[in-house]
C-alpha cells in the first residue's frame, strides 16, 4: 500500500513538474511564435547569470541567432519568465513612438517600499509617478539651460586641458586609463552643475564625489547580481532587498544633497542648475501616488539628483574613452578631428560658445559613431501593459499576425541592430562619415537608438552630448592619443555591467602635439 501511495505521489510531482516545465518553457512553442529554445533554468540569460559574457554581447548573439535572424520578433526566455526580442524597426517604431501608452513602463523595476532611493528616480520609476515627475525635470534639459549650463561645463574642460599639459611633455607621453581620465572630468562637471560643488577630482583623483562614482559602478559579484535582478529577474529584488544605490553611496548622496539644499536655501544663491529646480519643486509641487497628496519631498527629490549624478558621469565618460580608443586606432581620423579643432580655435580667436560647440561637423559626425559602436545602455526594456477591453494582446499587425500578450517584457537589442550590417555596412569599422548631412537618409531612425526614442527618450541628451563634446575637444585641443602596448587590440565588454563598459580598463598614450607650447 505504501509503496502504491508513494508511486502516486511521485507520479504526481512528475506531472506538476513536467506542466510547469511545459507551460513556462514551450511557451512560444505553444504560441506559434519563432523563438529560441531555452537550455537552463536560466532561459537564454545563462551567460548574463553567471557572468560568461557581457548583456551587449549576450543579447546580439540572440539577434544574430541563425534560425530567427530575419524573424521581426523573436521569444525567448528570462529564467522561466518569457519575454520578446524585438528586431524590426517597424515594430519598434510602433512600441516606443505610436503606442507608447502601452509601453511607458520599463520591465526592469526596484522595490519601493525598501528602496525609494532606487525605485523612484527618473529611470526606474513607472507610471503614472514617472509622468509627473518627467514633466517637472524637463525644464531643466531645454536648449536654454543648456546655453547657461556651458560655461561650468567649460570651465571644468579647461581644467582637464591645464591637467594634461602639466602632466605631458613633447617627449615624454603619458600611458593613463583614459577611463578614469574622462571619468573624473565628468564627475567634476556633474558636481558643478547638479550640486553646486567644486569637487576637483582632476587634481585630487580620490576626493569624495570621485570616490563615490567610483563605488556606484564597481561591479563586484553581489552588485552585478543586484543590477542583474533589477533588469532580468525583477521578482528576486523584494525577496534579496536589493538596492539601486549600495548603503554607502545612498547615505553620501543623502548627506550631500541635503546639505547642498540647506546651504542654498539659506544664502539665497540662485545657480540656475538642477538644484535651484528641486527647491522649487519641493516648495510647490505635489504628486499624486496611490491617490494620495505626497509633497515632493525627502528621497523623491534626493533621488532626482542621485541618478543625474550617477547617469550623467558614467555614460558620458564611457562614451569619451570608448571614442579615444577609436581614434587611436583610426588616426587618420583623429588627424582629421583636431584639424577642425584648430581651424574653430582660429576662426573664432580661441573663444568657444554652446553654439560653436553644437556646429562642430565632423565632431558631431565622431560622438554618434561612437554612439553607434558602444552605446551606453545596449538594450531597451518595456513591459507591454493593457487596458482591461484590450486584454486579448497588443496586435503588431501589419507587420506581423502576432499579438503580444499583456505584461510581456520586451527586449529592444540596441547594440545588435547598431551592428547589424543590414542598417551599417561595413558595422565594425569606424567610419563617422556615416553620419555626414549628406548620408543622413541612410540612416533608419529606428536601428539607431543611442539615446532611446519616444515618450521616454533619454532626458539628459543634450547634456550629455555637450560634456562629450567639450571634453574631447579639450583633451584633442593640445593632445592626440595613440595606441600603447597596453592597449587592448579588441574590445572586450565588462561582464559584470549592464551598462557598457571596458574590461580591464582602456589604456593609451597621451602625447603632447609638437606644435603646442
Amino acid at each position: 500500500m505504501i509503496y502504491i501511495i508513494a508511486t502516486l505521489v511521485l507520479a504526481a510531482v512528475s506531472i506538476f513538474i513536467y506542466r510547469w516545465y511545459d507551460q513556462h518553457y514551450n511557451y512560444w512553442k505553444h504560441k506559434n511564435l519563432p523563438h529560441i529554445p531555452a537550455t537552463s533554468i536560466f532561459g537564454n540569460i545563462k551567460d548574463v547569470v553567471l557572468y560568461r559574457k557581457s548583456p551587449a554581447d549576450v543579447f546580439r548573439a540572440l539577434y544574430n541567432n541563425k534560425k530567427t535572424k530575419d524573424e521581426p520578433i523573436v521569444g525567448v526566455q528570462f529564467c522561466h519568465e518569457p519575454a520578446l526580442i524585438v528586431q524590426d524597426p517597424e515594430i519598434i517604431k510602433k512600441i516606443l513612438v505610436k503606442d507608447f501608452n502601452y509601453f511607458a513602463n520599463r520591465y526592469a523595476s526596484s522595490d519601493p517600499h525598501s528602496d525609494s532611493l532606487g525605485s523612484y528616480n527618473l529611470f526606474f520609476v513607472n507610471n503614472p509617478i514617472w509622468k509627473q515627475i518627467r514633466n517637472h525635470i524637463s525644464p531643466i534639459f531645454t536648449s536654454g539651460k543648456m546655453k547657461q549650463f556651458f560655461l561650468l561645463v567649460h570651465n571644468v574642460a579647461k581644467n582637464l586641458d591645464k591637467y594634461l599639459m602639466d602632466h605631458t611633455l613633447q617627449s615624454n607621453p603619458i600611458c593613463r586609463d583614459i577611463k578614469e581620465v574622462c571619468a573624473l572630468y565628468t564627475t567634476d562637471v556633474i558636481a558643478s552643475v547638479a550640486y553646486g560643488i567644486e569637487a576637483n577630482s582632476i587634481n585630487n583623483p580620490e576626493s569624495e564625489f570621485r570616490q563615490n562614482g567610483r563605488h556606484i559602478f564597481n561591479f563586484t559579484p553581489w552588485r552585478a547580481f543586484e543590477f542583474t535582478a533589477f533588469f532580468f529577474v525583477p521578482k528576486l529584488v523584494s525577496i534579496f532587498k536589493c538596492k539601486v544605490f549600495s548603503a554607502k553611496s545612498t547615505k553620501f548622496l543623502r548627506s550631500t544633497f541635503n546639505y547642498i539644499i540647506g546651504e542654498r536655501m539659506k544664502t539665497k544663491e540662485v545657480r540656475n542648475d538642477l538644484i535651484d529646480l528641486l527647491i522649487g519643486m519641493r516648495e510647490t509641487t505635489k504628486l499624486n501616488i496611490n491617490n494620495k497628496e505626497v509633497a515632493f519631498d525627502g528621497d523623491l527629490l534626493v533621488s532626482q539628483a542621485a541618478i543625474f549624478f550617477t547617469a550623467g558621469y558614467e555614460t558620458t565618460s564611457s562614451t569619451m574613452s570608448f571614442g579615444l580608443y577609436e581614434l587611436a586606432k583610426n588616426m587618420e581620423v583623429q588627424t582629421r578631428l583636431r584639424e577642425e579643432i584648430k581651424e574653430v580655435l582660429e576662426e573664432h580667436k580661441g573663444e568657444i560658445t554652446y553654439d560653436i560647440i553644437l556646429n562642430m561637423k565632423y565632431l558631431n559626425m565622431v560622438i554618434q559613431e561612437i554612439l553607434r559602436l558602444y552605446p551606453p545602455l545596449p538594450f531597451l526594456d518595456r513591459i507591454c501593459e493593457l487596458p482591461e477591453s484590450e486584454r486579448k494582446g497588443y496586435s503588431l499587425e501589419p507587420v506581423v499576425d502576432f499579438a503580444i500578450p499583456n505584461k510581456t517584457p520586451v527586449i529592444i537589442p540596441i547594440y545588435a541592430l547598431h551592428r547589424d550590417e543590414k542598417y551599417f555596412p561595413d558595422p565594425e569599422s569606424f567610419i563617422p562619415e556615416r553620419f555626414a548631412p549628406e548620408n543622413k537618409d541612410n540612416i533608419n531612425p529606428y536601428a539607431y537608438l543611442p539615446f532611446g526614442t519616444g515618450g521616454r527618450v533619454c532626458i539628459g541628451e543634450r547634456f550629455g552630448l555637450m560634456q562629450a563634446r567639450l571634453g574631447l575637444f579639450y583633451i584633442l585641443k593640445n593632445h592626440y592619443v595613440k595606441m600603447s602596448p597596453k592597449t587592448p587590440k579588441k574590445m572586450r565588454l565588462e561582464k559584470k555591467a549592464l551598462i557598457i563598459q571596458s574590461e580591464g580598463g582602456i589604456y593609451l598614450d597621451v602625447v603632447r602635439d609638437p606644435l603646442t607650447q
